[in-house]
């Protein structure tokens, strides 16, 4: 078989044998091609045409390819589907002695580590995750290529899964063999891309030198990590994975930071998609999540630390206060706040900037953009003086540590250098004398072959005479046929045309060669040149990345900072009673997109005394909406922010569990209500008395007396060990739980107020002390617009059935019940608050008293 490969097909397989796991880009001219199973792959993923190489023969070669100056956009799609792609590219225009130009491999991507701007998304972090250990202990790494961040921690399984459960990683690796981190990693996060590794690689030895031969002996045995060898392991690995794939010595990742959950607010993946923080819990709708409405930061850099605030908020109070007083300054300020938001809108990504120059990946248009951007700090810092915080201050001293690099930079680089360094002009004149002759040489060419042109028209006449210049053939005299009489005898032939023929001289090659040996001589030369401005800057790296640090912190307080002041959010009271007091609250995307006027509510929970809350009432008149209000403003309390509501106090939290019904996935080929339970069964394990728990709905998936008897386990599990007591918000449609108050003394009963009007109901979405005794469904389903031949079916049968239980429900309080009607006045009164006065005509006033004046007839 090998004998029949062509020259350039076995280079081709000579390169796949030594890159088997991924899709091999093969450049062949202007495209990359693939071939083969990654031909078909490719086609399938991408959408594009699948052909064949050498069609003649009887099993052609499948293939596929995509330009190469479109590729970007076609590996940000493979990589979205998990798979590798490894780059290889021409890297001389003639072939050798093989018959075939010399290709090598000049990247290799995967989902964890890609660099390129095409393949990233601005406002999130890209993470590789690394595991490594065995039996009940487990080492942890996690690394962003893309902006330098590096931690590492180790703990039980049940330790790692609290560390890990908010970082959203795209790829992982584990050592060859071991099933159990494999299934960790996929359970983290099912749709990453998880890689065996040699098992001598996560080895504590092999580990721990890789840390010191990359942070240095100054940093101890292991990087700080000498007590905790599993992260160790973990780290040492993955930065030893890191470097070998990406060919780099990933100078932008400075330092190993500890992943400490204690200091942290664990928010689990279950949580934050019921609380729609960052995805909707339907479909694809944006407008609905939390980070969507919140977000006003005007940096990439900020944004990424905003969602890591939401992710991992902090458990610390004096952290947090320390955030408020800063939002609480800027509030003080309208003035330096818009100025502040002024001066970072369109801020450069110098995080990523940074991580692209230190790998060698950037062009020169990237070293002039982190130029600029180091160009703009002086006048952020300045700006952020006026604020009295120690946050802000903390920024500005940050910012005032000098930079060298844009110095270096400006020094070195064209202001309008082209975008690839192999196109030259790059490296500014005067900054090498070497260069600056090189660039005279190639000029002075240039300018004789500039005057070739006049003195050869003079010479010989012929007035119509031109120097052109092809890439195939170079140089050339070109005259027309029709004085190809006058050509002198010294021209020699180089090409022939229909209308004019092409000349050179000896001495018109001898100068081209000059021209074009200056011209290689001097781009081999830029090259060299600009690499060691991007070695320059990488030795800062460090104090830039302090600097996109302090960048993002100032944009993120000011984000919060500028919603709260539009949307009348509070600066909450943080307490470490573990109350949580809510006055007015509000949902803060419900409110903004609901089209309404939002109606606000309370919450009342203290430890000790009042920690159950049991919500009944209709399934449209609020009751989610009220728990998950409450969740999200204890969430945005621990990560710093103001919140929507009147006034809050808010109790130190360690972990924020939601069930929410709606969220169910049969996906995964899991029945609905054994998802239900196995959320609820992880919510009772591990739930503390420090926790906030949101239940919407337990015992929905299965027979009504079977989920109602779960439903009263789960809420008396809940009261009744008093060391794990968390703080409970239950919405249910279970009436019979609202005896749970007589029995125990830290349950209270709220409703959703509903009035009657008739056979209608009217929901005034505000909560109420006190149990519903009804929950008003076939009401909901007459509003959903189920026919009324249904609706009055429906009735006869629920009168039916309660004829049949007859006395058997349990008896309730009449303190605890709604009135099942409400006056006349009451229902005019309502009428009459729904009018908005200043938006009606004439003529539908007339219409409203009209209807007013028949309903106190009636």
């Amino acid at each position: 078989m090998s004998e029949r490969l062509t020259p350039l097909m076995s280079q081709y397989r000579d390169i796949k044998r030594r890159h088997p796991g991924g899709i091999l880009f093969f450049q062949v001219g202007d495209f990359y091609e693939t071939f083969h199973e990654d031909a078909r792959e490719i086609s399938r993923l991408l959408n594009i045409a699948l052909t064949t190489r050498d069609k003649d023969r009887s099993d052609p070669v499948p293939l596929a390819g995509v330009p190469i100056h479109a590729a970007e956009n076609y590996i940000a799609k493979l990589l979205q589907a998990g798979r590798t792609v490894v780059v290889c590219d021409q890297v001389e225009d003639t072939p050798g002695p093989s018959g075939v130009v010399k290709r090598l491999v000049t990247d290799v991507v995967t989902p964890g580590t890609t660099l390129s701007p095409a393949t990233l998304v601005e406002s999130e972090n890209n993470y590789i995750v690394s595991l490594a250990g065995s039996g009940g202990s487990v080492g942890f790494a996690v690394l962003d290529v893309s902006t330098g961040e590096f931690s590492a921690g180790e703990g039980s399984r049940a330790e790692a899964e609290r560390s890990l459960a908010a970082i959203r990683f795209r790829e992982a690796i584990v050592p060859a063999g071991t099933s159990f981190l494999m299934e960790l990693a996929r359970a983290l996060a099912p749709s990453c891309v998880v890689d065996e590794r040699p098992p001598s690689e996560f080895e504590r030895d092999a580990a721990c030198e890789a840390l010191r031969a990359h942070f240095g002996p100054d940093e101890g045995s292991c990087a700080g990590f000498s007590d905790r060898p599993r992260a160790a392991a973990a780290a040492g690995a993955l930065l030893s994975y890191v470097k070998e794939l990406r060919r780099s010595p990933l100078a932008h990742v400075t330092e190993l930071r500890h992943l400490v959950t204690e200091e942290s607010l664990i928010l689990d993946p279950e949580t934050l998609r019921n609380l729609e923080i960052f995805e909707p819990l339907q479909g694809n709708a944006p407008d609905t999540t939390l980070v969507r409405h919140i977000d006003r930061t005007a940096t990439a850099m900020g944004a990424r630390e905003l969602r890591r605030r939401l992710r991992r908020p902090s458990r610390r109070r004096a952290v947090i206060e320390r955030s408020l007083d800063a939002v609480s300054s800027f509030l003080a300020d309208h003035a330096g706040l818009r100025e502040l938001e002024s001066r970072l809108r369109r801020f450069p990504d110098i995080e990523r900037l940074l991580a692209r120059i230190t790998a060698r990946k950037a062009g020169p248009r990237d070293l002039l953009a982190l130029a600029e951007a180091l160009e703009r700090v002086p006048a952020i810092a300045e700006t952020a003086r006026r604020f009295d915080a120690s946050a802000v201050a903390d920024a500005v001293e940050r910012l005032a540590r000098p930079l060298e690099a844009r110095e270096t930079i400006l020094r070195g680089i064209e202001p309008g250098t082209p975008a690839h360094i192999r196109e030259g002009g790059v490296i500014r004149r005067g900054y090498r004398e070497d260069l600056d002759r090189l660039i005279e040489e190639s000029e002075g060419g240039k300018s004789w072959i500039a005057r070739l042109q006049e003195s050869e028209r003079g010479r010989t006449g012929i007035a119509s005479l031109k120097v052109g210049y092809n890439r195939v053939f170079g140089y050339y005299l070109e005259v027309p046929r029709s004085h190809e009489a006058k050509v002198p005898a010294e021209y020699v032939p180089r090409q022939t045309l229909v209308s004019s023929l092409r000349f050179v001289t000896s001495e018109l090659v001898e100068r081209e060669q000059a021209i074009l040996a200056a011209e290689s001589r001097r781009v081999e030369l830029e090259r060299e040149i600009f690499d060691e401005i991007c070695g320059a800057v990488a030795r800062e790296s460090r104090a830039i990345q302090v600097a996109a640090a302090a960048i993002a912190e100032l944009d993120v307080l000011s984000s919060l900072a500028a919603i709260a002041l539009e949307r009348g959010y509070c600066r909450p009271e943080m307490n470490e009673t573990g109350d949580l007091l809510v006055t007015g609250g509000r949902h803060p995307v419900v409110e903004l997109i609901s089209g309404a006027g939002f109606i606000p509510n309370d919450t009342e929970l203290r430890a000790g005394e009042r920690t159950f809350l049991l919500i009944t009432g209709p399934n449209m008149g609020g009751k989610s909406t009220y728990i998950r209000q409450t969740a999200i403003v204890a969430l945005l309390a621990h990560a710093g922010s103001y919140v929507p509501a009147a006034r809050a106090s808010v109790g130190l939290l360690d972990r924020i569990f939601t069930r929410v019904g709606s969220s169910d996935n049969l996906a995964r080929g899991q029945s609905t209500f054994l998802v239900e339970m196995a959320e609820t069964a992880k919510i009772l394990h591990q739930c503390t008395s420090s926790s906030l728990v949101v239940l919407d709905e337990i015992g929905r998936g299965t027979s009504t007396l079977d989920g109602l008897s779960i439903a009263w386990a789960v809420s008396e599990y809940l009261l009744e060990n008093e060391r794990r007591r968390p703080m409970t918000l239950f919405a249910t449609h279970y009436h019979e739980l609202t005896n749970l108050a007589e029995r125990f003394p830290h349950v209270r009963n709220l409703r959703v107020e509903v009035r009657e009007w008739g056979d209608e109901i009217v929901f005034l979405y505000s909560i109420r002390e006190g149990a519903s005794d009804r929950s008003y469904g076939i009401h909901v389903a007459r509003l959903a617009g189920l026919p009324e031949q249904v609706i009055r079916r429906a009735n006869e049968i629920l009168a039916a059935l309660e004829r049949e239980q007859g006395g058997e429900a349990p008896p309730r309080r009449a303190e605890a019940m709604q009135p099942s009607l409400f006056d006349r006045p009451d229902a005019i009164r309502i009428a009459l608050q729904d009018i908005e006065i200043d938006r009606i005509t004439p003529l539908e006033a007339l219409k409203i008293l009209s209807d007013l004046k028949k309903l106190t007839g009636e």
